[in-house]
């Protein structure tokens, strides 16, 4: 087994491993979205034929290569499909191919990285063990399978109320194909929130990505006027939440709640097994989110720099590095 950058003529089969091990982050037509800025790995197995990959993205800041996942994206791999069913065959596979990442990585020619892994890795030993500091995160997820009834009693009685009290002052909800609408929005919310966003990249999804069989977007409505919304992609099982917005000008506190919860509703009526909330570290966003009732799911981070600039970063960003 050894990891190359993917061959030409591997793109299809790996492109049908990413949707059937992998996630909607790992294809060939969502890393395509950062050109030459994001490079696919192949994992091959001893007689040459790719089994799984994994992606990084690298940029350059001043006169350091950054080495993290590409923007949007809350995971780089890895995939990997395994013929054996033996549990502890399994684990040897799994064990192996993540020691050669761990060893692949080290070798780039990187200043720094920072990158997160698919909430199924959960064997960090690798990385430990090359001297990678691991960060568990954490999203929420939904479990689709519940009945509706059932979603809609998970939720905290804040959020029942906030879909109650939008319901009652007339707030509408419309599945939209507009993404000027919902970009329009989501650069408010930024703007509000006094963030950086890498626009370029915001317009390649939203107007180059996204389409019918893959994403979609609800739209709150008060008097015609679009308040909130929130964009998700998606691949064979998982809804991930990826955007989201409101006027603040317009705000009403069921407005960004109520376009979460038909977006739930459409995840499950296409029969997905999972919404993911794609997590966050603010305590006010984690609140939120914490309220639509879904499950509290760790992830993993690694980060490594090189000295002596990681002495300097365990000063500044002491919680990664």
């Amino acid at each position: 087994m050894k990891i190359l950058a993917l061959k030409n003529g591997d793109e299809s089969y790996f492109d049908e491993l990413a949707l059937s091990y992998g996630s909607v982050f790992n294809t060939i037509k969502w890393t395509n979205i950062f050109d030459r800025h994001a490079q696919r790995y192949g994992i091959y197995d001893k007689n040459g034929y790719v089994i799984g990959g994994f992606t990084t993205y690298m940029e350059k800041r001043t006169c350091l290569s950054v080495y993290r996942n590409p923007p949007f994206t809350p995971e780089i791999g890895p995939f990997l499909k395994i013929e054996a069913s033996n549990p502890v065959s399994v684990m040897d596979t799994w064990k192996r191919s993540l020691s050669l990442m761990a060893e692949f990585i080290e070798e780039l020619p990187y200043s720094i990285i920072l990158i997160s892994f698919n909430k199924d890795i959960i064997d960090m030993q690798p990385f430990s063990w090359k001297k990678f500091k691991v960060t568990p995160k954490y999203t929420y997820v939904v479990d689709l399978s519940s009945p509706v009834e059932t979603l809609w009693s998970n939720m905290s009685n804040e959020r029942r109320k906030n879909i109650t009290r939008g319901t009652r002052d007339n707030l509408s909800v419309r599945r939209v194909t507009d993404m000027e609408l919902v970009r329009s929005l989501v650069l408010k919310t930024y703007s509000r929130q006094q963030k950086e966003v890498n626009e370029f990249y915001l317009n390649k999804i939203l107007f180059d990505f996204a389409g019918d069989d893959n994403s979609f977007a609800f739209v709150t409505f008060r008097d015609d006027k679009a308040i909130a919304c929130s964009f998700c992609i998606y691949d064979s099982k998982t809804a991930y939440y990826l955007l989201g917005g409101y006027d603040d000008d317009n705000k009403h506190h069921g407005g960004g709640t109520l376009s979460m919860w038909e977006a739930i509703r459409y995840a499950r009526k296409k029969e997905l097994l999972h919404f993911d909330f794609e997590g966050s570290m603010l305590p006010p966003v984690e609140k939120y989110f914490r309220g639509f009732g879904g499950k509290l799911t760790p992830y993993y981070t690694v980060s490594k720099a090189k000295l002596p600039l990681e002495l300097l970063l365990k000063f500044y960003k002491r919680a990664l590095f």
